[in-house]
């Protein structure tokens, strides 16, 4: 399709930083301790460095969060459709810089509405899942640790 088109929605769908940015706005927001105190330097890396593993700890020491980046990015897949978004290549890493480098003239603004309702509906399935829960599970070190066994098991 992008050798076609010039753009491809394929591009959109791995890379968009929204539903981790509004999972970890929420934990900003409305997390506590640790989770909370590191989540705004989490937001630099993820959204700004592209470095989307940061968020997977907090997934992790959550994991009824998952449904909250699942809902972001049907979010983002919706409205990429709806709009009719792709990119010219791979925006790689996945930070706003690159997607906007690898985004059509003249189509930013609809590429970032996308990513703002992914990161909208992401925020607020978060902080649904986060108000809701009743366990005492905020160690971040520890869900750190559990990510690197996963990725090196």
């Amino acid at each position: 399709a992008a050798e076609k088109d010039g753009q491809s929605i394929l591009f959109l769908l791995e890379a968009n930083p929204g539903p981790g940015l509004g999972i970890l706005l929420a934990f900003a927001v409305f997390g506590v301790g640790i989770s909370k105190a590191s989540a705004p330097g989490a937001i630099i890396i993820h959204f700004l460095g592209g470095i989307h593993e940061i968020y997977f700890p907090y997934i992790l020491m959550k994991p009824r969060l998952i449904l909250a980046a699942i809902a972001g990015g049907a979010a983002g897949v919706a409205m990429n459709v709806a709009l009719d978004n792709g990119l010219t290549a791979t925006p790689s890493p996945g930070s706003i810089f690159a997607y906007m480098v690898v985004t059509p003239k003249g189509d930013t603004f609809k590429v970032l509405l996308a990513i703002a309702v992914s990161a909208a509906v992401a925020f607020a399935a978060a902080w649904f899942l986060l108000k809701t829960d009743s366990s005492n599970n905020d160690d971040l070190d520890s869900a750190k640790s559990r990510k690197d066994s996963l990725k090196n098991g």
